[in-house]
């Protein structure tokens, strides 16, 4: 072994001396690294090292038989990873069931606090609304009664000639005698005037009834209470109970002609159905 590194030493040495006469390719920084390195090792080494022998040298059935060891080592670790994998994805299945489960609950739970607070919510406003609907009835009803009357229109020649003819002294007897009557009526017409002129008991009605509806209208507008849009309107049945029904060519079919009582809606409850009538087809 001595010998060869003798023989190598020399030949490094014949390739320096060679080196300087011949010009070589230039080689990249990292073989030049390798080379001295090696070199150096060479120069510095004193004694050829001792290899360590062993009773059974290694051979390539030994070698694979490692290999395939580790082989079905490696099959048996990936077949246990990938049952746990297996597992924990069950796992995860499970748990997102039971998240599900609990969500729904909370939903349900959610909507029947609504439904309960809504049920409890609706047998107070149905009495206010009922109270309501009085109040807006005994104001068109007040309203009706203070409403002065139709004046009656003032008599014309051409009118009467048409109706009475044309004898003068008679159509004269006739304009008398109409004219007596609407004197009359307008005299009462005009005391009435009078009499609402001043503020009595029928003008304070009036106004602490209206001053108590606009507070109705106040706060049913504050909790969601509305009311039903009923006349010229498609009938509903889901809002709307029918208690009457007209034949009337003046609209469609299933038409809203007149609201008899009104409806209210507390957000998208029904509170109150409206009694309406509706129109239909005339015969011919």
């Amino acid at each position: 072994m001595r010998e060869e590194i003798e023989e190598a030493k020399e030949l490094n040495k014949y390739e320096e001396v060679d080196d300087n006469s011949v010009e070589q390719a230039a080689m990249p920084p990292w073989q030049d690294e390798i080379m001295e390195n090696c070199r150096s090792w060479l120069e510095n080494l004193q004694e050829e090292p001792v290899l360590a022998e062993t009773d059974e040298q290694p051979d390539l059935y030994s070698f694979y038989e490692e290999l395939c060891v580790l082989r079905s080592e490696f099959r048996k670790n990936s077949r246990r990873s990938h049952e746990t994998f297996l597992q924990f994805g069950e796992h995860l299945g499970e748990f997102q069931g039971v998240m599900t489960s609990l969500a729904q609950r909370l939903d349900n739970l959610t909507k029947e606090q609504e439904s309960t607070e809504v049920l409890a919510r609706q047998g107070i406003l149905l009495q206010i609304v009922e109270i309501y609907e009085r109040l807006r009835r005994f104001d068109e009803k007040m309203r009706e009664m203070i409403s002065p009357p139709p004046v009656p229109e003032a008599a014309t020649p051409g009118f009467w000639e048409r109706i009475l003819g044309r004898g003068k002294g008679k159509r004269q007897d006739k304009i008398n005698q109409i004219t007596h009557v609407d004197q009359g009526d307008r005299q009462n017409w005009q005391g009435q005037q009078e009499r609402q002129a001043k503020p009595g008991f029928p003008v304070v009605v009036m106004e602490g009834l209206s001053l108590t509806m606009s507070h109705f209208d106040e706060f049913l507008d504050r909790v969601g209470v509305r009311r039903t849009a009923t006349t010229g309107a498609p009938f509903d049945p889901s809002v709307m109970m029918a208690v009457g029904a007209v034949a009337t060519d003046n609209c469609p079919p299933h038409t809203v002609v007149e609201e008899i009582s009104g409806g209210y809606l507390y957000g998208n409850h029904v509170l109150k159905l409206a009694k309406v009538t509706v129109s239909k087809r005339k015969e011919q």
